[in-house]
């Protein structure tokens, strides 16, 4: 199973995710109504990691961060640690992926890290995302022999009480015939289900929908919409390892909180940021 490595176009760097077990895929609901653009069922885990605001802004510059909305208690109840910004560490197993003009892929799994209420207009107040790393790849099995089943969004690895994880891993060097290659280890997650969060559902699905900054002084719209039946959302709580290929973020955070649902993905053109801002639906962030 490999994966590539997304910028402004996806690149040849080549990178593993080992999933094993969750539970079924959504139906894509909203294909019909969005023939001409990406739509796909999205069954994600997302953690807040909170990370030293002064190593953050230098990860987002040019642009600055934004002063986080804590006193609104439907997104920061309890708040947010002292000197600390969030930084939103993701996985995903998308399938149903359809766009009219174009032959997608049944399934793709991807995974991330990025950096949530960027200051991209620099109005002091309008949120966008940073993109630190993104990994996008197929899920067909079929790239890198020795691969789990790779065809759900997390693995199971104990039953009492259930624990699972996530790792997603960088592939230099794929070597096919004989074994894996050369790998470096990117993201780690070891979580168990929570019965509360010191955030809300709210607050996830609003970092998880803010606009993405692109390259090319463009920015994208890629909201996903929980608000269905099969969503399924619960509450995590666990460890997240990010190691070099994060960049300045590597370490592990322990005592993470997270977020577990499927739900249905639009992916927008690229547009201006002052567009995708203006443009972005109020019913994903809430």
């Amino acid at each position: 199973m490999a994966f590539y490595q997304t910028t402004s176009l996806w690149s040849a760097v080549l990178l593993l995710l080992l999933i094993t077990l969750s539970s079924a895929q959504c139906p894509n609901n909203l294909a019909a109504y969005n023939r001409d653009l990406r739509t796909a069922c999205m069954n994600g885990t997302y953690f807040i990691v909170p990370v030293d605001k002064a190593t953050v802004e230098k990860a987002v510059s040019p642009y600055e961060l934004l002063s986080l909305p804590t006193d609104d208690a439907s997104l920061f109840p309890n708040g947010f640690p002292a000197g600390k910004h969030p930084v939103l560490v993701q996985s995903s197993f998308g399938s149903d992926i359809r766009m009219s003009v174009l032959q997608l892929p049944d399934e793709l799994l991807s995974g991330g890290i990025s950096v949530p209420y960027t200051d991209r207009l620099g109005d002091g107040k309008t949120p966008f995302t940073f993109s630190v790393k993104q990994y996008v790849g197929g899920a067909n099995g079929q790239d890198i022999s020795g691969v789990v089943p790779d065809d759900a969004a997390y693995s199971q690895i104990s039953t009492s009480p259930p624990e699972f994880i996530t790792q997603i891993k960088k592939v230099i060097l794929p070597n096919p015939i004989s074994g894996p290659g050369v790998i470096l280890e990117a993201v780690d997650t070891d979580f168990f289900t929570a019965s509360e969060s010191r955030y809300t559902a709210r607050t996830f699905r609003n970092l998880i929908s803010q606009p993405l900054i692109l390259t090319n002084t463009k920015c994208q719209r890629n909201p996903i919409y929980f608000n269905e039946t099969f969503a399924d959302p619960v509450f995590r709580n666990g460890r997240v390892t990010l190691y070099s290929p994060g960049g300045a973020f590597a370490g592990v955070y322990n005592d993470v909180a997270g977020y577990s649902a499927s739900g249905t993905q639009v992916g927008y053109n690229a547009e201006s940021c002052e567009s995708a801002a203006a443009n972005t639906d109020p019913e994903a962030l809430a």
